[in-house]
């Protein structure tokens, strides 16, 4: 009897310990809150640079998802996997930080606020289980409310040839990137500037008026001649070179290596060999020759050199070519043209890492030089089989119909666009200063703090086309549309990661670089084996049930029985 006792109070004594162990927990948790990130990828481990983000805000956020109702199990992740990633940035809000999950099929204001932010619906494939093909439409997207203002986000990275599977885990990838800079854009007080470098006959506002339109969103984008201040670029974070046609002059060349040299950032778009298509519409065929814009030695000195050639890919874009008869009526039909290259982009970077293949027209190669303390990143290059054509190059519409040679296209990966970033020489270390600039040799850096530049071989991939209608105001046409094939190409989506990538500070851009490993089921073999797969699931608990409940039975009557 006191062995019981003594066994009683014991057992007691356990209880109160385990419940004042519990109540402590507790206690504390309410105090410090923490969770442990357990998976391979951190998917649930917020970056510092979001949360410093999230600390500043002092403003309620609003959030509105159009990812509810009855949704496919691939978009119910993306769903689940939207609303974790705002209940992990939330925590860490200085302000009010809310969401709300919206079906919009069932509530028709909802439709009427996408359609105000010219949103609609995205056609999806899909595979079911058991093989069965099938098409849905969904609407992918956030609207994020901040002080009166709002942006709308994209959650589905949608990119050709890859699968449904494939683009959803993208999308969660870019998740945390996508809501900082919704958040980012709705914060900022004070617009930065970025500049259209004018004066050498660049593309003009008309050439670039959408992706002036998307630079908008984040910096406030200004055009200008380079004068006589050596200094009139300070004020810029990026200065965009976008297709120059006529040399810079020494002064110039001056005020932008300067300009380098304290910190600023370029993005250069250039053509090395002057072709255009437009030449081809009024004559069947023509020369390619190397054009001087005399910034060669520049780029040189910083690391690359753009090859006076053109290169040529069996994966390009389309254009129209007439295929009736001489004195019939003109028959356009669409057909690839290899100096229209489609360049792959460099998953591994920012700048284009969930890019789509970037257009290009009359593209040239790139080498990197040199042994300084630079970084050199390829981001855009050609695909499997390419070629160089130095100049002069013949070219002729004639040329759309040759069918290309195996043992000719032997050549894989041309880079065409290169990331730098480091510290860079000054081109005018060793020279005089030349004259038509207020500018002393005291004043001169011959080293620049450490910055970014990008060089692209194709002033193209930043021009947007024009429709030209009798009467009618000029339209630019969405930078990247190919109104042949009706594809969207990366080349927006280039620019801005581009320009957003010179101009970040912060690292924020490096948020975009988030990897996430794709375990994906053999849809094959699961719908082959489906019903085998439902009985086990069913069965396997039941039997479990079943042994449970003899055997633990017999063990206590074997156990007990014993001791009586």
């Amino acid at each position: 009897m006191a062995r019981n006792n003594r066994n009683r109070k014991r057992d007691l004594l356990q209880l109160l310990l385990v419940l004042a162990a519990v109540a402590l927990f507790n206690l504390i948790s309410t105090y410090w809150f923490f969770r442990w990130d357990l998976t391979a990828e951190k998917r649930y481990t917020i970056s510092p640079v979001t949360v410093e983000l999230m600390k500043q805000l002092d403003k309620e956020v609003m959030v509105k998802i159009y990812l509810g109702g009855d949704l496919t199990v691939d978009f119910q992740r993306l769903s689940r996997a939207t609303r974790e990633m705002l209940d992990e940035v939330g925590r860490f809000s200085g302000a009010t930080f809310t969401y709300e999950m919206i079906d919009p099929l069932k509530q028709p204001q909802a439709l009427s606020d996408l359609k105000d932010f010219g949103l609609n619906a995205v056609p999806v494939f899909d595979t079911e289980a058991d093989g069965r093909k099938t098409q849905f439409n969904i609407y992918p997207y956030a609207i994020f409310g901040m002080g009166g203002y709002q942006v709308s986000v994209s959650l589905l990275d949608n990119l050709s040839g890859r699968s449904g599977v494939e683009n959803l885990n993208s999308s969660m990838e870019s998740l945390e990137y996508k809501v900082v800079d919704a958040i980012r854009r709705l914060k900022t007080d004070e617009t930065p500037s970025v500049a259209f470098l004018e004066g050498q006959s660049e593309l003009d506002e008309l050439d670039v008026y959408d992706i002036t339109e998307a630079l908008s969103q984040y910096f406030q984008v200004d055009r200008g001649v380079l004068g006589r201040d050596a200094h009139s670029l300070d004020n810029y974070k990026v200065v965009i070179v976008a297709k120059p046609q006529t040399a810079f002059s020494e002064k110039d060349k001056l005020i932008l290596d300067q300009y380098i040299m304290r910190g600023g950032r370029v993005l250069w778009l250039v053509d090395a060999v002057n072709v255009t298509l437009d030449s081809l519409r009024h004559a069947s065929e023509t020369v390619g020759l190397a054009t001087d814009i005399n910034i060669s030695d520049m780029l040189f000195r910083y690391g690359v050199r753009i090859n006076p050639e053109l290169v040529q890919d069996v994966q390009a874009a389309l254009i129209p070519v007439n295929v009736s008869q001489p004195g019939e009526k003109a028959q356009l039909e669409p057909m690839p043209w290899m100096f229209n290259p489609l360049l792959n982009t460099n998953l591994q970077h920012p700048v284009t890492r969930n890019v789509n293949v970037v257009k290009t027209e009359f593209a040239s190669s790139i080498d990197t030089v040199g042994e300084n303390d630079v970084t050199k990143t390829i981001l855009l290059q050609t695909g499997r089989f390419s070629r160089r054509m130095p100049v002069p190059v013949f070219i002729s519409l004639a040329m759309v119909s040759e069918r290309p040679v195996p043992e000719a296209f032997n050549q894989s990966g041309i880079p065409v666009a290169v990331a730098l970033e480091g510290h860079f020489q000054s081109l005018f270390a060793n020279r005089p200063i030349p004259p038509g600039v207020d500018f002393s040799s005291e004043e001169l850096m011959k080293n620049s703090k450490a910055t970014r530049m990008i060089v692209v071989a194709d002033g193209d991939v930043i021009r947007n086309e024009v429709r030209q209608r009798h009467g009618a105001q000029p339209q630019a046409i969405p930078l990247g549309y190919d109104e042949l094939s009706h594809q969207m190409f990366g080349n927006k989506q280039f620019v801005v990661n581009a320009v957003n990538y010179l101009a970040d500070d912060e690292g924020w851009m490096a948020l975009r670089n988030r990897s996430y490993e794709l375990r994906l089921l053999n849809r094959e073999v699961l719908a082959n084996s489906l019903t085998f797969w439902k009985w086990f699931n069913v069965s396997l608990p039941l039997m479990l049930l079943l042994i449970l409940g003899v055997v633990l039975p017999l063990r206590r009557r074997y156990k007990y029985g014993r001791k009586g």
